[in-house]
């Protein structure tokens, strides 16, 4: 059996990883580690060589690569919209999420929800509130589960960083031909949300209120070229969408795996960007418990911070006594 594993959040500075990896209970992981080989596949783009990826999050560039065939960032609104919602929407689809931007001294900071995520409570009045101004911008904004939306008949041409790699970051404003029409938008649903009796009842359940929206991944779905991967794991709508569009099964990232599959392991990305390392320390872990499930598997380890590092792991790699690797020296960038 062989499957990719891809671990966003696992690469980290050279001191940082010593002093982690000094505390980290992950025997199995080591082992593979220590003695798996190192390198590019022929294919490899230069980010999977390990230069930085220009969206920020190596991860990202490597999957749009994998699934759509194309350098990031890509339209993953689609992909996810009809995961969601069953089939795809006759428009042009965007990720609308709701996020808190908080006021930092010299610049604005985009937070996610957290723990104070919207409810299906609030969403339905936000968006409706939402939906008075969009109208007239010919465009709705629309809830699919926890998930929200923009719709739109026309095509906007506007470049807008996808929200995982602007989290607890400086807010940079789209940018393009159409983003004077979003930012007039934006602008209206602000104010009418600063005003809003969700927001109030946030405030005094001393919740992050609900203030912006983050706009990206924009576009129209169509059928994606097929893809090397037989099943895609994710608990992403976008990475599921896109596998099935490219005729693979869009699964779960806890589903059974089987041969050629790809999981997308993405519990060590929030802690990583909070600091939270004794979160991230225990997500570790339970990726070396999972792959002592699979100890005949061949595996082709795919670790990502702003770079990414491939281990392919192998049964005879346990051969390869002159190889001692370190954890500390996998996972540093």
């Amino acid at each position: 059996m062989h499957f990719t594993l891809l671990v966003p959040g696992a690469l980290l500075p050279g001191e940082l990883a010593v002093a982690l990896t000094e505390s980290l209970n992950t025997s199995h992981l080591k082992a593979r580690l220590a003695r798996a080989t190192e390198g590019a596949t022929e294919e490899a783009t230069e980010v999977e060589r390990g230069v930085s990826s220009r969206t920020g999050a190596a991860h990202l560039n490597w999957l749009a690569n994998k699934l759509f065939g194309q350098p990031a960032p890509v339209p993953t609104a689609p992909y996810a919209y009809t995961q969601l919602a069953g089939k795809p929407a006759p428009a042009y689809v965007w990720h609308a999420d709701p996020v808190h931007i908080e006021v930092a001294r010299d610049h604005l900071l985009v937070q996610a929800l957290g723990n104070d995520r919207l409810t299906l409570e609030e969403s339905g009045p936000l968006l409706a509130a939402a939906n008075e101004f969009a109208t007239a911008a010919d465009c709705e904004f629309v809830g699919v589960g926890e998930h929200c939306f923009l719709l739109s008949e026309s095509e906007w041409q506007i470049d807008a960083r996808p929200l995982s790699t602007v989290i607890e970051g400086t807010v940079e404003m789209p940018t393009g031909r159409d983003a004077q029409i979003w930012n007039r938008l934006h602008n209206d649903i602000q104010m009418a949300w600063h005003a809003h009796d969700a927001n109030a009842e946030r405030e005094v359940k001393g919740m992050r209120t609900i203030n912006a929206i983050w706009l990206h991944g924009g576009g129209r779905w169509k059928a994606l070229a097929p893809i090397e991967f037989a099943q895609v794991h994710s608990d992403a709508p976008e990475w599921q969408g896109a596998a099935q569009a490219a005729g693979a099964l869009g699964l779960p990232a806890s589903a059974p795996l089987a041969d050629t599959a790809l999981v997308i392991n993405d519990d060590l990305s929030a802690s990583k960007r909070r600091e939270d390392w004794s979160a991230w320390l225990q997500a570790m872990t339970g990726i070396d418990r999972a792959l002592i499930d699979y100890p005949e598997a061949s595996i082709d380890l795919i670790l990502c911070g702003d770079t990414q590092r491939t281990f392919r792991m192998r049964q005879f790699d346990r051969y390869k006594a002159w190889r001692r690797r370190t954890l500390a020296e996998a996972l540093t960038e």
